[in-house]
């Protein structure tokens, strides 16, 4: 495992997720949870280009299977590594975005959650105009309405992903 796949199971432990690869509900948590947290502030070096189910990381995919790997294997070299402070406080501030315990429904609205950061983050739309973001998402074909779009800039605002 290299530094910056000791940095993804670090993270999602700090996340209190499961490192799981198994389904794509698994793998679209992991590729999600990655990207709220670098938007929180946890600098893992993925970058991210939208794709079908919101942003994604090929290079994360590839790191996913790959850390996979070592823990069947029993490897582990993610133990004796810890993150540094700042990023261990901003995942335990972040933990209650992941507190959905249905994994379809996690999965769900995390796909919104990073969908609706990454437009807003990106400049693609207004941080404020709720109906736009919407009808941004549904050119994308993602079919969530406005209200979720409202419920999830007020988290990614309370959370401080996004500015109030």
């Amino acid at each position: 495992m290299d530094r910056q796949q000791i940095g993804v199971k670090l993270t999602m432990d700090g996340l209190k997720l499961p490192f799981k690869v198994d389904s794509f509900e698994d793998r679209l948590i992991m590729q999600k949870a990655v990207y709220l947290a670098q938007a929180a502030g946890v600098n893992l070096g993925y970058y991210y280009h939208w794709y079908l189910h919101g942003p994604y990381s090929p290079s994360l995919t590839r790191d996913e299977f790959a850390i996979a790997m070592d823990i069947s294997a029993g490897m582990d070299e993610f133990k004796g590594w810890k993150l540094d402070a700042g990023s261990s406080q901003r995942l335990e501030r972040m933990r209650g975005l992941f507190t959905e315990p249905e994994r379809a429904k996690l999965a769900e609205k995390l796909e919104l959650l990073a969908s609706v950061h990454f437009l807003v983050d990106r400049k693609q739309v207004s941080g404020v105009d709720t109906g736009r973001i919407t009808a941004t998402l549904e050119r994308f074909n993602k079919d969530f309405s406005e209200e979720d779009v409202k419920e999830a800039l007020g988290e990614l605002i309370d959370y401080g992903l996004l500015p109030a």
